[in-house]
């Protein structure tokens, strides 16, 4: 009989590992592939112009650090010149490696901040291989290949650290979740761009904690703060409005080199950019789509630019 208690113990505790449901376990969760493509083709005024074309792929290795590789293509108005004027957006590419650091900040309990920084060191010039890819591709769709490439701006190495703080502020009495806003403020430093950032981001929908908002590749980082399964179970979808203010120092893409003789434009100091989109989660996978408008980034060019994007990401 004595034995009996002791048989009844081992026979609730087995019962209680079986009934007891498991809690998200960040270990679960190995790794996170992202990949962005932004070009104005997918924009509704498509004129390929201007910023054209955009790719960034990045994989973050754990809660706090991660990596991205990034290609941005710029051209003038008129692609079919082999020697545009001097007053329109020379060619250019830049190519480049980031190595990052992201932290959501506890204050008194209250996750509601966000900081990351990030180095980033390339090229911009024939060995960013805008020519290459952009013409390859025109190669591949049936379009004419550019011309002008010869006129592009020189090789040079570009070093830039990039500071970013976002908040969020959940808008929604019903305890849903249904409705939040980010505000966000960035400062990126460097010979590739110095420029101060600020922006705000609404959304609309369910499941926000997969990540904190939609970046876009040359102002926003790629790190995702929810480094484990927690959501992966859900169905989460959402429709986003966005508006940013650039307040513009350098820009390569404007300005041309920093040591070398190249060609240039006069850029505006102040840029501002309005997106909409929307983001579906299913389990480990994230799409996004995107639409943006652009004010005129330097005085001679001839209207406000368009372009759209992809982002997908995988959890593994």
């Amino acid at each position: 009989m004595k034995k009996l208690p002791l048989v009844m113990v081992a026979i609730s505790t087995l019962w209680a590992q079986e009934t007891t449901p498991s809690l998200p376990d960040a270990s679960k969760v190995k790794g996170i592939i992202s990949l962005w493509e932004e070009n104005d083709k997918f924009a509704i005024k498509n004129k390929d112009r201007y910023y054209t074309q955009g790719l960034r792929i990045s994989y973050q290795e754990n809660p706090h650090t991660f990596w991205s590789l990034t290609q941005e293509i710029n051209t003038p108005s008129d692609t079919s010149n082999p020697n545009p004027p001097d007053t329109d957006l020379p060619y250019s590419a830049a190519l480049y490696l980031t190595y990052g650091y992201g932290k959501v900040l506890d204050r008194g309990g209250k996750k509601d901040c966000l900081f990351i920084i990030e180095g980033n060191l390339g090229v911009i010039g024939p060995s960013a291989l805008g020519e290459t890819i952009q013409n390859r591709f025109h190669d591949l769709v049936g379009t004419p290949t550019t011309a002008g490439w010869g006129t592009q701006v020189p090789d040079e190495i570009v070093l830039n650290v990039d500071i970013e703080f976002r908040r969020r502020f959940l808008f929604d009495q019903s305890g849903l979740g249904l409705r939040d806003l980010i505000t966000r403020g960035a400062l990126q430093l460097g010979t590739m761009r110095t420029e101060a950032i600020f922006g705000t981001q609404f959304r609309w929908g369910v499941g926000f904690e997969r990540n904190w908002g939609q970046t876009f590749i040359r102002h926003g980082s790629a790190y995702n703060p929810n480094f484990s399964d927690a959501g992966l179970d859900k169905f989460s979808s959402w429709f986003f409005a966005d508006a940013q203010v650039e307040v513009v120092m350098r820009n390569y893409a404007t300005d041309g080199t920093n040591f070398r003789e190249s060609r240039s434009v006069t850029r505006n100091p102040v840029v501002g950019q309005l997106a909409i989109g929307a983001t579906m989660c299913v389990h480990s996978v994230e799409l996004s789509y995107y639409l943006a408008m652009r004010s005129k980034e330097f005085e001679t060019q001839l209207d406000p630019h368009y372009f759209g994007g992809f982002r997908g990401e995988v959890k593994f």
